[in-house]
This record gives C-alpha cells, sequence and structure tokens, in this order.
C-alpha cells in the first residue's frame, strides 16, 4: 500500500513540474542541416589521355578535421564544432569523390577509379591536412597534399609531391559562408593540381 502511494505521489508531483513548464516531457526534434563540399570542372578534357588507369586511394583526413561537423578555429588554441551543421558525407569520402569527379572529367586518363586497383598505372594519394573556419582571420582554410605515383615503375617512383592551400574570405562563419569558401577552394585546389600531373607525365 505504502508503494502504491508512493507512486501515485510521485506522479502526480511530476504532472505538476510538468504543468508548471519545469519538466520539458517531450523535444522538437533538431534540425540538423547538412552540407557537401562541391566543385563543377568547366574546361574542355584533353584531347588524347596521357596515361591509361589513375586509382584514387582513400583520403586521410587529419585529426581534428576528419569529423563530419564543421569545425572553427575560435583562437591560437581552442577550436569548436558547429552540432547543427555537418558534412552529408566523412570530409574523406567527399573529397574523394570530388577527386574522381574532377579528373575523370580532365580526359589526363583513360579511366579514373575508386573501386577496381587493377591495370592501374598510377595512384594519387592525398591528405587534408586543414580544413576549418578561422574565425579570427574570418576565412575558410583548406590544405591538401598530393602525391602523385607512377605504379609501372619499379618502387612507385613519385611523379608529384605538393602542398596546396586556399585560404578565402568569408563574411562571417554560418555553414553556408563556409561551403561556399570551401568550394571556391577546392575548385582552385583542383585545377592547380590538373595541371601539375599534366606536366609530370609529359
Amino acid at each position: 500500500m505504502k508503494t502504491m502511494n508512493r507512486l501515485t505521489a510521485l506522479l502526480s508531483f511530476t504532472c505538476l513540474l510538468a504543468l508548471t513548464g519545469c519538466v520539458k516531457l517531450w523535444q522538437e526534434s533538431i534540425d540538423i542541416k547538412t552540407y557537401m563540399v562541391e566543385t563543377s570542372r568547366a574546361a574542355p578534357p584533353l584531347d588524347a589521355a596521357l596515361a591509361p588507369k589513375l586509382w584514387i586511394d582513400s583520403v586521410n583526413v587529419l585529426p581534428p578535421f576528419n569529423v563530419r561537423n564543421l569545425i572553427l578555429k575560435k583562437s591560437d588554441v581552442e577550436y569548436t564544432t558547429s552540432y547543427y551543421s555537418e558534412l552529408l558525407l566523412s570530409p574523406s569520402e567527399n573529397f574523394r569523390n570530388e577527386l574522381f569527379a574532377w579528373l575523370s572529367a580532365s580526359g589526363i586518363f583513360e579511366e579514373v577509379s575508386l573501386v577496381d586497383r587493377a591495370g592501374r598505372s598510377h595512384a594519387l594519394v592525398t591528405t587534408v591536412m586543414e580544413f576549418h573556419g578561422d574565425t579570427v582571420e574570418k576565412k575558410a582554410v583548406l590544405r591538401i597534399k598530393a602525391t602523385l605515383l607512377d605504379e609501372l615503375s619499379r618502387g612507385d617512383r613519385v611523379l608529384l609531391s605538393k602542398d596546396y592551400e586556399r585560404r578565402v574570405e568569408i563574411a562571417d562563419t554560418s555553414a553556408e559562408a563556409l561551403i561556399r569558401a570551401y568550394n571556391t577552394a577546392l575548385a582552385e585546389i583542383l585545377a592547380a593540381l590538373e595541371a601539375d600531373v599534366v606536366r609530370a607525365l609529359k
């Protein structure tokens, strides 16, 4: 009997708190917005391919930038994340897909692949070194290291190894402003990478 009385009292107390607004028994779902870093290559492809097949290896994204939440640099020692905005894919998948789409459209290689390594003549190994919004400098920062390997030679000869960095000014640190700046930065980096790959293969 005492147990029933306690349960009744507890239920009554909970209802009273809920009615007075002290306890929220339900919560509206949080609206998390999702984004992708995207580029589009406008230039025409090469008239003739320079090499048979490029394999694009998995893109390594260094911590703390290897999360789907957008990263903001608050000071020289402080970083934070935006919990209500994130990438639709992991940064690794997002950048790898963009590399594939851009280099496939370039016509440099007869074939570009993410799924089949067989028959490859070259491999591209890529690391994202920095990928964040700098709230002090008001810039979106993207730094990528790309290495092109000749896999037909003994010892996988390095044809190209270079850092590409872009710091694009932003009006604010909203997710929309950051993504648009990353799109600009990545397009510039991929255009520079494409030109370097062509020079390395000629």
